[in-house]
């Protein structure tokens, strides 16, 4: 018996003895239609050219390189300019060529030249050819191929129409590729072949494609039965389905580098779909990629070009390694559609779709965050599907490709549109700071009357953009006469001791540009109120510069204004809801997402909102570096509603106002939670709240209308909650009580910090010294946080933490705070968590602040409300998706492969 086993083992490796690289080989280039397929159909008399496999390891099995091809020297290739000139494929017969099923077969550009004379007779005897418009405008033939190949279709696409969902049932809308020549091949009589490519989810193909002969088509009109689905037949040929929509309208236009080399349109506007198009300065490729960062490790990328010898439009998907910045790996999932492309002397344009979501994890999901649109060029095509290195050709930018599109500005032609220039006159950026804030008062100009902001576009000098971190103008609550006096000062370090005191009303906010953003217009019916007081109205420009590697520079950035004396019929203000900037709020380390949250309580929407409440327009999240999602939870009687904005990829150097599709109304009594998340991963020491990008801050500054005398809604986390959380009870010299009222009222000035990192007074404090707190208490507080340096070691002073040392528990004793918390066990999963329940589910200190720079309720602590919240989006439209090879064929060669080698090793030991 085990000589017969044996035995047949023996037999079964000399069956396959066969190349079973080289078959492989053969299917990669009927795959992707290389020259050598092509001539081989026409000519099947050479041997194959045997290719050795070149080894990548962010490549799959099979990968070739045609840099490498080992070819026999008595064999070349030598394509004609029209390689598919002379029939063949199909037409011509092949007795040697046996393929397992039908879906082994290419369809090539051969039609028979009896269905040909006898469409051109019908042609003939019928009224002209209508266009039929099938997805996205499309025309198309009814009948693209004869009887036979019709009957192998359908044995290929059973069924007929699939369902839109994932999974098997696949939308066969993605089955089919139409490709258009170029223009010059566009004649009266006929028009430029598409070609169809299946998609391997529904086939286990890799993708084919079939480029019918040119010449008259045939025309009619489709059944109607479905809205969505249409199905045209004819003499008894069942062509596949297609979804029907409307022409694309490309309402969205980015233009995605400087020079404006690449542009990019889209249509938003189906669930569904989107359409993009591309136009390059190029007559290579051009490459378009999707990513949350602006690199194209684990991108999903889209490579477009023409054909320079066929005019055929080319679109490969595919995508970057996580691990490496190498070559894009073709997807095994062909999950994009093109719909027609042209290139002409200097520039090369593609129009395709693509799902919103392709159920593809190899592919990204688009929808209204923030994503970067990465861009890539090159003068040649890609050879074998395999693009060459673009080299410095390359860029990106963040887009929110689903989100709404911001408001257009008025027509040029708008009758008394002008504009107001508020910008620093040649401010010296100092070199011995990475974050600067400065301050400058400015006197609204002599308007007859009010006038209405109506939109604002930054005026950052381009040299500095990169230190420009935000601009901020406030309206002055004060309209004494000393403030025309400081207005005509170079300005002042904002939140600092220098600062005038009567700049303290200067708190409310008139726009707010950040990073990125390319201004704001608002609706036609929404103006914001300038200059609405006769005796003078005031205001003051803050600038961040946000200065890591301490230059030295002269700017003069600020905004530009957009005023009209036409006054709107809603007035509008904006709203800053959020955590108070205050080295209370903190951020761990290591953590992959962490979440912080600032409360606005109903008793301030109801002591501020009109009766009928407030219609929000549009929204600025602002965070800082370790920002990862940021959103806007609007809760009413204890429920929550839909988020008024949300964006979960917030993009540190991209912070454009979320435009509202539709405004949100807030009524009194409603909640207001800003939470953010955050990432720290790569952050070994405690993030704590303040103005460095370093740093953290969680703001939401909302335009609404009408205007109300709220200014800000905000909470922070209680001193004493803080340390309770943190395990602390005592310190040294100094009681809790004494430190909370030091945190409300003068901030953390009074201890000395190095100026790359000093704190500063928090974002609308609670109280001042001169309102409702004892300024010997003040004083003493202050005594005591100076006689703490004693105690503390000068090099952990990095923060205000650092001066605060331990004295119960027991077991912390001696500690600084500081050091207190960088050695608690942030890895810990149970205790970060602990801790963030703690924070954010637990007790807030709310401020309702008035524009007028008082207290609309006095400063209260308040639990985190207990509401029924959203259901957490599942996307249950994709069924679960395996990545597969290719091919089915493919898969066999390579287990066989396997199986094969595998018995030689054993028989090895005989």
């Amino acid at each position: 018996m085990l000589l017969f086993r044996v035995a047949l083992i023996l037999c079964t490796h000399w069956v396959a003895r066969c190349d079973l690289l080289d078959l492989y080989v053969q299917h990669m280039d009927e795959t992707m239609r290389t020259v050598a397929f092509k001539k081989s159909q026409e000519r099947r008399v050479r041997p194959r050219a045997r290719r050795s496999l070149i080894e990548d390891p962010h490549k799959g099995f099979g990968y070739f390189k045609k840099q490498r091809l080992d070819v026999d020297e008595s064999f070349r290739w030598r394509p004609k300019k029209h390689p598919l000139a002379k029939e063949d494929g199909l037409e011509y017969p092949n007795q040697g060529e046996k393929n397992p099923s039908p879906d082994q077969h290419e369809l090539l550009n051969g039609a028979r030249k009896a269905q040909g004379a006898q469409g051109a007779a019908r042609n003939s005897s019928q009224a002209p050819p209508k266009r039929y418009e099938g997805d996205l405008g499309l025309e198309y033939s009814e009948r693209y191929f004869g009887l036979a190949e019709s009957e192998e279709y359908l044995q290929e696409f059973p069924g007929g129409a699939r369902s839109r969902k994932g999974g098997p049932e696949e939308d066969t809308e993605s089955q089919i590729e139409l490709i258009r020549g170029s223009s010059s091949e566009k004649t009266a009589g006929s028009l430029p072949g598409p070609a169809l490519k299946r998609d391997p989810k529904s086939g286990g193909r890799t993708p084919k494609k079939f480029v019918p002969a040119k010449g008259p088509r045939i025309s009619g009109s489709a059944p109607a039965k479905d809205p969505k689905w249409d199905t045209i037949s004819r003499d008894g040929i069942l062509e596949r389905p297609r979804r029907r929509t409307n022409d694309p309208k490309f309402t969205r236009r980015e233009v995605l580098d400087d020079a404006g080399d690449v542009i990019l349109e889209w249509d938003p506007s189906d669930d569904d779909l989107v359409v993009f198009k591309v136009t390059a300065r190029t007559l290579g490729y051009v490459g378009i990629g999707f990513n949350e960062k602006s690199h194209m490790k684990g991108a999903d990328i889209l490579l477009a070009w023409v054909d320079d010898l066929t005019g055929a439009v080319n679109l490969l998907d595919s995508h970057g390694i996580e691990e490496t910045n190498g070559t894009p790996v073709t997807d095994n999932s062909q999950d994009v559609q093109i719909l027609e492309g042209s290139q002409n002397e200097t520039h090369t344009t593609v129009t395709f779709s693509r799902s919103w979501q392709t159920c593809d994890p190899q592919d990204h999901r688009l929808t209204g965050d923030t994503v970067r649109v990465l861009w890539a060029l090159h003068t040649t095509d890609p050879e074998l599907n395999t693009p060459l290195w673009h080299g410095e050709r390359r860029g990106g930018r963040a887009l929110r490709l689903k989100a709404s599109a911001p408001h257009p500005p008025p027509p040029k032609d708008t009758p008394d549109l002008r504009h107001w220039d508020v910008k620093l006159n040649q401010f010296a950026v100092s070199d011995d700071s990475d974050t600067v804030y400065w301050c400058k008062i400015f006197k609204a100009p002599q308007l007859a009357k009010k006038h209405h902001m109506i939109g604002y576009t930054p005026l950052v000098e381009k040299a500095n953009e990169d230190l420009v971190h935000h601009v901020i103008l406030y309206e002055c609550a004060s309209t004494a006469p000393i403030l025309g006096l400081h207005a005509r000062i170079v300005g002042s370090p904002c939140y600092s001791p220098t600062m005038p005191r009567e700049w303290d009303s200067c708190l409310q906010p008139v726009l707010a540009w950040a990073r990125g953003s390319r201004g704001e217009w608002l609706p036609d019916h929404v103006g914001i109120p300038i200059a609405e007081h006769r005796e003078g109205s005031y205001y003051m420009l803050e600038v961040h510069y946000n200065n890591p590697g301490l230059k030295k520079v002269v700017d003069s950035s600020g905004v530009r204004l957009h005023l009209t004396p036409q006054l709107r019929p809603q007035e509008a203000g904006i709203l800053i809801a959020g955590v108070a900037v205050s080295p209370l709020h903190l951020v761990p380390p290591r953590q992959k997402e962490y979440a912080t949250a600032g409360y606005c309580t109903p008793h301030c929407t109801n002591t501020m909102f009109p009766k009928e409440g407030i219609n929000v327009v549009s929204v600025v999240l602002h965070s800082h570096l370790a920002g990862k999602r940021l959103g806007l939870k609007h809760i009413r009687q204890g429920k929550e509603l839909p988020r008024i904005v949300q964006d979960n990829h917030f993009d540190f150097n991209y912070q454009q106002s979320h435009t509202l599709e539709k405004e949100v109304k807030i009524l009194p009594g409603d909640e207001l939670v800003a939470e953010c998340v955050y990432g720290t991963l790569d952050r070994s020491r405690p993030t704590l709240g303040g103005y460095a990008a370093s740093q953290e801050m969680c703001l939401a500054f909302v335009v609404h209308y009408p205007r109300t005398p709220l200014a800000a809604c905000y909470s922070m986390t209680p001193v004493k909650d803080l340390f309770r959380t943190l395990g602390v009870s005592s310190f040294k010299g100094v009681t809790v009580d004494h430190l909370e009222k030091l945190f409300l009222t003068t901030g953390t000035d009074s201890v000395t910090l190095p100026s790359t990192t000093q704190q500063q007074l928090p974002v609308y404090p609670a109280t001042r010294p001169s309102e409702d707190v004892d300024a010997d208490l003040v004083k003493e507080a202050e005594s005591a946080l100076k006689a703490m340096r004693d105690f503390s070691d000068e090099r952990e002073s990095d923060n205000v933490f650092a001066r605060l040392v331990i004295e119960d528990p027991e077991e912390f004793r001696g500690r600084t705070l500081a050091e207190h918390m960088l050695a608690l066990p942030w890895t810990e999963e149970l205790l970060a968590r602990s801790i963030e329940r703690s924070l954010y589910h637990g007790r807030h200190m709310t401020f309702c602040r008035k524009r007028d720079d008082k207290l609309a309720l006095p400063a209260d602590i308040q639990n985190f409300p207990n509401f029924t919240a959203l259901p957490e989006v599942n996307d249950t439209s994709c069924s679960e998706f395996q990545v597969t090879s290719g091919s089915d064929v493919p898969g066999f060669f390579v287990s066989f492969f396997i199986l094969t080698t595998s018995l030689s090793h054993w028989l090895s030991f005989f």
